[in-house]
Order: structure tokens, then sequence, then C-alpha cells
């Protein structure tokens, strides 16, 4: 789906400022499988199950993941499957040189012969593991960042953290979280779910067992579904909650004049409950006399330093058309929103 500029610039304003947009990567994979189930509605579409840090979501079966990112502990985790056509230990390897390859070519801060400080293995932590430590910002000598490569077997998994102050103190808790972090991951099959009462991060791979303690984000992007939607979803902690929702910007902005040469019919503009959470709901259709696109939003302000109560936006986009369809479409996604963290231990 292409949109105008102008429109683009009106939703990215109306509905994710100030929020962090979300990065579509262009790499996808199949459909999840195991976990589809159809609604009982007429006319809800098949729907499949997708664990995304700590909550869950049903998307249309024929849409397909195409990137999930998450953060939790300072700590940024990427996962990748395997290629099945080389052995593992190879491809281990092959991922191990392409990432010192890339941090070789970075600039040392001033003073410093070369970016790399040391590699090291990490014993006990997957089927195997090896990290590298280095600079992780020209402009800072004192920063550092350990990025650390481990092998579960089912999958790779990149754990990456960095320190402001490179000290044998900062270096240690470094290492530590890292280690809490390998040790509390374990790999899962797709529509697999742990047990309700643990304290469970899901990843797109895997999931981890560990509370809340800060820095956690998760966000997912669905694309490909026959009527040109896309879907997003991010839930990250915030430190101070906003003051306004959804509503009163998407009305502020209109008041500003922002909106000008821009014809926008609110389809729905509510409070909305979903999964307990007390959101705000926004279907918008905008027209800037080229194109004509809608706009489903919805958003929970979530509670200062949580976990369980994070900040929620879930977006749905399309070109315009078909809306009745789409609107079931949205509301089967946003209803099926649930928690995935357990009662603890």
């Amino acid at each position: 789906m292409t949109i105008s500029a102008t429109l683009r610039r009106a939703v990215l304003f109306l509905l994710i400022t100030p929020i962090i947009t979300l990065l579509a990567c262009t790499s996808s994979e199949g459909t999840q499988k195991k976990g589809t189930h159809t609604a009982t509605d007429k006319g809800v579409p098949r729907m499949t199950t997708y664990p995304i840090g700590r909550f869950a979501i049903d998307v249309p079966a024929e849409m397909k993941l195409v990137h999930q990112w998450q953060r939790l502990r300072y700590a940024e985790i990427e996962e990748f499957a395997w290629p099945g056509s080389v052995p593992r230990a190879q491809a281990r390897d092959e991922a191990w040189k392409r990432r010192l390859a890339e941090i070789g070519k970075l600039t040392p801060p001033k003073g410093k012969e070369r970016v790399i400080i040391e590699t090291r293995e990490f014993p006990g932590l997957g089927d195997w593991a090896r990290g590298v430590f280095y600079y992780g910002n020209y402009m800072m000598v004192n920063e550092g960042k350990w990025s650390v490569l481990l092998d579960y077997g089912n999958a790779g998994v990149w754990i990456e953290t960095r320190s402001a102050i490179i000290e044998t103190e900062n270096i240690n808790k470094m290492l530590r979280n890292i280690n809490n972090i390998a040790k509390s991951y374990t790999t899962r099959r797709f529509g697999e779910l742990k047990p309700s009462s643990g304290y469970w991060f899901y990843t797109k791979h895997g999931a981890l067992d560990l509370p809340y303690l800060r820095q956690e984000t998760a966000a997912a992007r669905f694309e490909g579904h026959p009527l040109g939607l896309e879907i997003d979803i991010e839930t990250t902690e915030t430190h101070k909650v906003e003051e306004a929702g959804l509503i009163k910007k998407t009305m502020a902005a209109m008041a500003t004049g922002f909106a000008t040469g821009l014809n926008i019919d609110k389809i729905r503009s509510r409070k909305k409950t979903v999964a307990g959470l007390d959101g705000e709901e926004e279907v918008l259709r905008m027209n800037d006399g080229n194109k004509t696109v809608l706009n489903f939003a919805w958003e929970y302000r979530g509670r200062k330093d949580s976990g369980e109560y994070p900040e929620i936006r879930i977006t749905m986009d399309s070109a315009d058309g078909k809306l009745e369809q789409k609107l079931q479409v949205w509301d089967a996604v946003l209803n099926s929103l649930k928690p995935m963290y357990g009662t603890g231990r």
C-alpha cells in the first residue's frame, strides 16, 4: 500500500506521535500454523495467536509475522533460525564471523587502536556461547557493548547490552545480566505456550521466565492480508503516564490546523476496555484529495514502571474500501488481546 506524503504525515502525527514507530523488516516467514482457530461469529476470519512480550494477540491466519523485536533489562534480544543447508556448527561460526566483521568496521574512540576490546567463551550458557566486548560509540571512550551469540539448538540468539562507563564493576554487572537472561531463555515451537505460573516474556522463537525489572519493550508487525491490512503492536514500559490519550491528541492536532487540506471522517472515537485495560479507540478515514486511507488504533497509556500494565498501542492500516469487513477483522484482533504473564511463584 502506498500512501501519499500528506496522509502519511497525518497518520504519524495523529496516531503515533510521540510514539516510537515500529520498524518493519523486509524478511518474512511462513504463517504460524499451530494455534490457528476459527471464531464463532459469522464473518470473522480464521485467526492465529501470537504471544508478544507479556501479551498475546490474534491476527488473521493469512497474515505473516514480518518483524518481532524485544528489549528487557537493558538488553536487546535478536533471534534467528539456523539454516538447514549447513551443519549448525558451521552456521554459528559463520554468524559469529559476520558479526565480528561488522564490528571491526566501526571507528574506535580517539586514542584507541581497535574497536574490539576482547572476546571470550561463555561456558554453561545454551549449547554454545561466545561474546565480544567492544567500544560502542566512537565519540565515547568509556562506552562499551557486549554482544553474545548463543546456540540453543532450535535457534540462535544474540544478546546485546551496553554500559556508559567501562570499569570492572559495571562490566561484571553486564555479564551477570547476560547470564541471567541467557539462563532464563528457552526455545519453543510455534503455538507452544508456557505454564501460566511463570513470569513469561515471549519472543519470536522462545520465551524468558523473568519478572519485570526495567527497560522492557516488545513489538511486532504483520502483513500480507488479502484486504491489504498491516497490523502493528507495541508494548513498552513508561516512566511517566501521558495525560492526553489518543482521542485528545487527535482533537488537539486537528484544532491546531495540522490537518488543513485533509478530509478526516471519524468512524469510531470512543473509550474501549480491552483485556481489562481502559484504553481509547479511534477509526479514521483520511483523504487528501489524492488518496483515501483507513487507520484503526487503540491505545492504553499504562501504569508507571510496570511490566504487567505497560503502554500498549495496536494499529491497523489499509487503503479505503470494504470497511465492514475490516471492522470485523479489527474487532477480532483487538478483543483477542490477553496477558501472558502468570501469577509468579
